[in-house]
């Protein structure tokens, strides 16, 4: 069965912090959607977003017509439908890219990134999702939302090794510790869940600005107010999720992005209506707009900057487009690079 869908999404500066890094990435023709959550001193956690949503997305546009590079999967994803390995791959390279940026400029040294992706494999009816960090994915049917993400925190990893602490030893560990994250180290586990998708379904995905604000009740009923009701705004819910994380204090950035998937009979494309934007009445707050061409660029320059003072740019023989040397294929064009580049 092949499926439609819409997507929406809002990114929010919050009531308490001062700029945004948080960034979100909605590529309706890829199928691909991205909520990363940056984290970081002197604006490298907005770096590290931003660094992790373009290279997602440029993974997926040079790989969208052929298979997984060879080498970019170790042995933990073999088990993996081909798609699932093509997410797989692409948040490691993410993570390598965020973490050669931080190993080269002082300035960006330590930053890194929660990242949470889905990928829509519309002739299948399948829903890839992969994680690293304590960005959340959930899904609402028939009434019922269900996380089908598990945060990487040290909280979780406590009761992992021992699951009979009590909720005062709980109580005690510090809240806000993740464990895992893009550009930690050079490589990184992702975790990858692949559910199949009904009419109906509607998956969220958040960073915690959203998830440690509100509770699942609440998430619950905004998404229960636009289940099956034919023509329910799935952007009004969005916003209305980002509305009640301020409302309970807004102590971190917060982003939303809703996914409702349609059922179909035919084979031909979908047309989804996409968006992405702050909140309203919050644009004068320091939280600007995003939009893929805004990444794009601010995540080239930064990827030129470094590959330039290591002189480490070379020219792609195909598209004869400047990429990083140490890319296995050119991400323009996806043309495959000489192994001595």
């Amino acid at each position: 069965m092949a499926v439609r869908f819409e997507a929406v999404g809002v990114t929010d500066i919050g009531r308490q912090r001062k700029h945004n890094e948080d960034h979100v990435l909605l590529r309706p023709e890829l199928d691909l959607f991205v909520v990363a959550d940056g984290m970081g001193g002197h604006n490298a956690g907005d770096v590290a977003s931003k660094l992790a949503t373009a290279s997602l997305r440029n993974f997926y546009e040079a790989t969208v017509e052929g298979p997984v590079p060879e080498g970019a999967l170790s042995e933990g994803y073999t088990d993996l439908s081909p798609d699932a390995r093509r997410l797989a791959a692409a948040i490691r390279k993410a993570n390598r890219d965020v973490f050669e940026i931080s190993s080269t400029y002082r300035q960006h040294h330590g930053m890194g990134s929660t990242v949470v992706a889905a990928y829509l494999v519309r002739s299948r009816a399948m829903m890839h999702v992969g994680h690293v960090g304590d960005s959340r994915c959930y899904r609402f049917r028939y009434g019922e939302l269900v996380q089908l993400t598990h945060d990487h925190s040290l909280v979780n990893d406590a009761l992992a090794l021992k699951p009979d602490l009590t909720p005062e030893e709980l109580a005690r560990l510090p809240k806000n510790i993740i464990t895992r994250a893009l550009g930690m180290r050079e490589d990184v586990k992702v975790d990858i869940r692949s559910e199949e998708v009904i009419e109906g379904d509607i998956f969220l995905l958040c960073s915690d600005g959203l998830s440690g604000m509100i509770d699942e009740e609440e998430m619950a009923r905004v998404l229960g107010g636009i289940y099956a009701i034919e023509g329910a705004d799935l952007r009004e819910a969005c916003e209305s999720l980002v509305s009640l994380a301020n409302e309970a204090g807004g102590n971190d950035n917060i982003t939303a992005v809703l996914i409702r998937i349609e059922a179909r009979e035919s084979d031909g494309e979908p047309d989804p209506n996409t968006d992405v934007s702050p909140a309203p009445g919050r644009a004068d707050d320091g939280a600007p707009e995003v939009s893929a061409a805004q990444v794009r660029m601010n995540t080239d320059e930064i990827e030129a900057v470094a590959a330039e003072e290591r002189g480490e740019l070379v020219v792609c023989p195909t598209c004869e487009a400047e990429v990083v040397s140490n890319n296995d294929f050119c991400t323009e064009c996806g043309a495959s690079l000489p192994s001595d580049a």
